[in-house]
């Protein structure tokens, strides 16, 4: 009896000790539902990073990005929406870590990488002030600070990230200003390089935490891509489909006016993919095989490689992809496995 009650003593103290600790994290983590709280209200990076301030004060990068991890594996809310929050987190580390290089090496591709995004947007505008606002810069300042941001000897899809970070960062410098923060793109190096900053910039202007600043249309499908100088075109119908089916457009609307894009219209039809691979990460692969599948010839391959490109891109690995894969059949999962081997080997290997 004395042994039982012993036995028993130890494991109600093992219990309190496993929930003192559970508490403990739950404390220390922003909890999910203040930070779909924080996701709710205008001004929500400021909400965001009042919160994961806070919370490096008691957790490393590490924890608070595994807590981000699981919340996207287990609330759809947050998976869908876990990009603009690991920006928040992103911009916290670098405000701690005061480099590029120390906060790079505390991120990770959680939620899309956004971690490394943040990171470059506090590298350009500091502490900014609270409300958001940009500080005045000249254009020679945007210059300056985007051709020092990313250092092109970094692994290549750490680069990436940076470039692409960049892009947002230069957004909230121009406020939101598209045409400025594309020719402040235009002075990185080589034709790859700008094309990423690009895609951080349309990115940026369509999912803005400001929507009254965005450069859109409430008619026009195709705009900014349709008055954007050619050279900017193809990254921007990278993301232009969020905005079309924002506008009401189901997926056999999309694929119609992709069609329209000319030149652009496999990134148009690439960008429908991009949208969907959040479908994918929830398990419902077949669905978006299934829509996928509306397409036909290089626009329905353009939408196969949009999703496994953006699923990779959030794990770097074959992790979400090849369950989407598995999903298809025939030429269309061959093309798929192969479209996801050479993006492994050429971003991530």
């Amino acid at each position: 009896m004395k042994n039982f009650t012993v036995g028993l003593a130890a494991l109600v103290w093992m219990a309190l000790g496993i929930t003192s600790l559970l508490a403990a994290e739950a404390l220390e983590a922003p909890a999910a539902a203040a930070l779909k709280a924080c996701l709710g209200k205008p001004g929500s990076d400021q909400c965001l990073d009042g919160l994961y301030r806070e919370a490096l004060e008691k957790q490393s990068p590490a924890q608070l990005l595994q807590s981000l991890q699981k919340y996207q594996d287990t609330d759809p809310g947050l998976r869908l929406s876990c990009h603009p929050v690991v920006h928040s987190l992103g911009r916290e580390i670098f405000r701690v870590k005061g480099n590029i290089h120390d906060s790079f090496s505390a991120c990770d591709q959680t939620c899309h990488s956004g971690c490394y995004h943040g990171a470059v947007e506090r590298f350009l505008r500091g502490d900014g002030p609270q409300d958001g606002r940009a500080r005045h810069v000249s254009q020679d300042e945007l210059t300056r600070k985007a051709s020092a941001a990313c250092h092109p000897k970094t692994p290549r899809r750490i680069y990436f990230q940076c470039l692409h970070g960049l892009g947002h960062a230069l957004m909230y410098f121009t406020e939101n200003q598209l045409d400025k923060s594309l020719q402040a793109c235009d002075t990185l190096p080589d034709d790859w390089s700008r094309s990423s900053c690009y895609g951080g910039v349309f990115m940026e202007n369509v999912f803005s935490t400001a929507p009254e600043k965005r450069d859109v249309s409430a008619s026009d499908y195709h705009y900014p891509c349709s008055r954007v100088d050619a050279k900017y075109r193809g990254e921007c119908y990278l993301m232009q489909t969020w905005r079309m089916e924002e506008m009401g457009l189901g997926t056999e609307q999309l694929f119609d006016e992709c069609s329209r894009a000319g030149a652009f219209a496999t990134q148009c039809a690439q960008s429908i993919g991009r949208d969907l691979s959040n479908m994918a990460r929830g398990d419902n692969s077949r669905a978006v095989a299934e829509k996928c599948g509306q397409a036909q010839g290089e626009a329905r391959h353009a939408c196969i490689r949009g999703v496994v490109y953006a699923l990779i891109d959030n794990t770097w690995d074959g992790k979400y992809a090849l369950p989407f894969c598995a999903a298809l059949s025939g030429e269309d999962m061959r093309y798929c496995e192969q479209a996801s081997a050479e993006y492994l080997k050429t971003f991530v290997d």
